[in-house]
């Protein structure tokens, strides 16, 4: 989200006051040295959800970001994060890594574009660090309708993975052609599925790399129907 004046951000807030909850950190988790884990508290049963929705924080007088929380238990009332604090000097790094246990933070709540196809057999979610959160609430929403998942994430470190239970492909940093090799392998071996348009692939993350990869899907046979797409950050433009 782009940075506004300070009136302007005041104003959302005021006018949409009713989108916002007053949440409390109640859980904080190190993943890795740079992915946090955090739970948050507040009523949710008025709270409308699906996968890959986004919530706002407000980090500062000036910025909100976006971040995808899973775990959404309208019941108990709780929601998880996992936060990329790749960069202290970052403003929502900086506000995130000062988060403690107890502290109450304004969110506005989860919202976004319908992205979750239900009736599909596999679903594939592909990205980063930053996609995290959407491959937790995709591979959750994918377990209740008894279809598969797979995952395919670019990060630092693999065990991130593992220990947030996302057992799929791992690609290093800045290595496409890892990723191409993992799709490549996945598309051999789901060839059939791929043809009856059985498999939804949902590309989240560095909006450059989810170019070439729906590039290089489509040049694959994969339906565009098939492919979901929602670009959470580029390279050098500040507030996507």
């Amino acid at each position: 989200m782009p940075s506004l004046p300070k009136w302007i951000n005041d104003t959302v807030e005021n006018v949409w006051s009713s989108k916002f909850k007053e949440c409390t950190v109640t859980h904080i988790e190190h993943i890795t040295p740079d992915l946090r884990k955090i739970r948050f508290e507040t009523d949710l049963q008025d709270v409308q959800f699906e996968p890959a929705y986004a919530i706002g924080i407000r980090i500062n007088e000036r910025d909100f970001r976006n971040y995808s929380p899973f775990n959404f238990d309208k019941e108990a009332g709780t929601f998880e994060v996992v936060f990329h604090v790749h960069d202290d000097t970052a403003v929502g790094s900086h506000f995130v890594t000062r988060l403690s246990m107890g502290d109450s933070i304004k969110i506005l709540m989860p919202r976004g574009k319908r992205f979750f196809e239900s009736g599909s057999k596999i679903h594939f979610s592909i990205g980063d660090e930053t996609s995290l959160g959407s491959s937790l609430s995709i591979k959750e929403a994918a377990e209740e309708y008894n279809a598969l998942f797979v995952c395919l994430h670019e990060l630092e470190e693999c065990s991130a993975l593992e220990k947030l239970n996302l057992y799929g492909y791992h690609s290093p940093k800045n290595s496409t052609m890892k990723m191409i090799e993992a799709l490549t392998d996945f598309l051999r071996e789901e060839k059939e599925t791929i043809y009856q348009d059985d498999v939804v692939f949902y590309l989240t993350g560095n909006g450059e790399r989810m170019s070439l990869i729906r590039k290089f899907l489509k040049a694959k046979g994969v339906s565009p129907k098939c492919i979901r797409s929602q670009a959470y950050w580029i390279e050098g433009k500040k507030g996507l």
